[in-house]
């Protein structure tokens, strides 16, 4: 719908709104489930779904898709070195994320002694930043999309540092929160445009297995941390995040290298 640098504005608009309705919908849909009973949530949810798809269905216009990609595609696309490196730079950041950001509230409640409100405003804060992440993401990505991922995984693995390092000081845990959270929400838009930078009009190949590869990371990184943490402590968990973060840093950095060897021989 949006070609060139308009496209990256549009894609950072609409992860935009996903990071906000993961802000807003939490909360939102707490206080749904307190006043009314946790069935009305759930009910609240499927009639926002069902209102959104008649609008989507009657407002944005019907647009050409690409040839449906078989499975040798398919396999063709993941076979692709580059692709293959960008797949695995987006697997280990996001495993990364998730193993310890699902175990970030027991890990402040043990080490920061944080409870109650105080942390539910710790996590709004992480919100807020990833909503500016995403914003600051889409931006970097339209100037070049590489090294806005390059940029992500250093701040997630700074970021990842930081927290193991000065969980108990409250004047430097917020911040090192905000930077994670700005981080995280730079993970979906620059990878994204990276993905679609690379696929030389495969797009929707491409969208599809950065999904399957999304998708398995999020599951796949909360079952991780969840094992390491039963095992070793919660601080196990942010350990596997910081590990993951420096692993993709590395392959992003891999990958800008051998793109830009290639440019240079290609010359």
């Amino acid at each position: 719908m949006r070609p060139g640098k308009e496209g990256v504005k549009a894609t950072a608009y609409v992860l935009a709104g996903v990071s906000i309705g993961t802000v807003a919908g939490i909360p939102a849909g707490t206080l749904i489930g307190e006043a009314f009973g946790w069935r009305a949530a759930f009910e609240t949810a499927a009639v926002v779904t069902v209102a959104v798809g008649l609008l989507i269905a009657a407002f944005l216009p019907a647009l050409p898709g690409e040839r449906s990609a078989g499975i040798s595609q398919m396999l063709s696309l993941a076979g692709e070195q580059r692709i293959r490196r960008m797949f695995a730079a987006a697997l280990l950041i996001y495993v990364g994320h998730f193993a310890a950001y699902t175990y970030l509230a027991p890990f402040v409640q043990e080490f920061a002694h944080i409870q109650g409100q105080a942390l539910g405003a710790l996590l709004f804060t992480f919100g807020l930043a990833a909503v500016a992440g995403n914003l600051a993401g889409g931006a970097l990505a339209a100037r070049s999309a590489p090294s806005s991922v390059l940029i992500m995984t250093l701040l997630m693995l700074g970021s990842l540092t930081a927290l193991l390092m000065f969980v108990g000081n409250p004047w430097l845990l917020w911040p090192v929160i905000l930077v994670w959270g700005f981080a995280f929400g730079m993970i979906p838009i620059t990878t994204q445009i990276w993905c679609f930078e690379a696929s030389n009009d495969r797009v929707e190949g491409v969208q599809a297995l950065l999904v399957c590869v999304v998708n398995l990371s999020i599951g796949g990184g909360a079952f991780i941390g969840g094992v390491v943490s039963g095992r070793a402590g919660f601080t196990a968990a942010i350990v596997i995040g910081a590990v993951c973060a420096a692993l993709s840093m590395f392959t992003v950095a891999l990958a800008i290298r051998s793109s830009s060897l290639h440019r240079l021989i290609c010359r």
